[in-house]
């Protein structure tokens, strides 16, 4: 697809990558520590397949694993930023 071409496609009404239901709710529960507990274990694993699994998959568990270290991130300043507008209301 060309620039002109992607110029005159329209977002969907609604796109669903504008949502972000499981953040959504761990926001609003106000406890992420399950998604923290779940992710460490899928971080590990991630690890073990860097330090034993063949050239692609290593690859693919380091890219998986930056991915993971971001969203986590993300989540961190964002229950920061929720809980520090809950002190100042």
């Amino acid at each position: 697809m060309n620039v002109a071409s992607r110029s005159q496609v329209e977002p969907a009404a609604g796109a669903g990558w504008r949502e972000f239901p499981v953040l959504e709710r761990l926001l609003g529960s106000g406890d992420a520590s399950s998604l923290f507990k779940s992710a460490e274990v899928t971080c590990r694993s991630l690890n073990e397949l860097i330090q034993s699994g063949s050239e692609a998959d290593k690859l693919r568990a380091k890219l998986a694993l930056t991915a993971y270290g971001r969203t986590l991130d993300l989540l961190k300043h964002l229950t920061g930023l929720r809980d520090k507008a809950a002190e100042q209301s």
